[in-house]
């Protein structure tokens, strides 16, 4: 009789866009706290330099973090805001619909 295997850890993928001159240090301590009040495992952080500049689907960072989910080597993708993704609604919207047909979700860390 074999043992069963473990469930595997939940994987988060935090995602974290970069000011001009500033790390993300406050956002980030936020997303690691909020993934570890639910026991979540970071499979990588994601820090984007390029998403002032333009939309959700052309951003090669935010692109690599939903290839995380796609691959099912994440299951979520952790932000500190909406406006991380997109501050156009229907631009967030769009994202997290590719997110959960990829059988992942985004969550936006909030305080606890």
């Amino acid at each position: 009789m074999s043992t069963p295997t473990p469930p595997k850890p939940f994987q988060a993928v935090i995602y974290l866009t970069k000011g001009e001159l500033t790390f993300p240090e406050r956002e980030l301590r936020m997303c690691e706290s909020y993934a570890r009040t639910f026991n979540w495992d970071i499979s990588l952080i994601v820090v984007d330099t390029d998403a002032d500049s333009s939309g959700p689907d052309r951003r090669p960072m935010l692109q690599a973090a939903l290839q995380r989910v796609l691959d099912h080597r994440a299951d979520a993708i952790l932000i500190p805001s909406k406006a991380t993704i997109s501050p156009i609604e229907g631009e967030f919207n769009e994202f997290s619909h590719r997110v959960e047909k990829a059988s992942g979700f985004i969550q936006v860390a909030t305080r606890r």
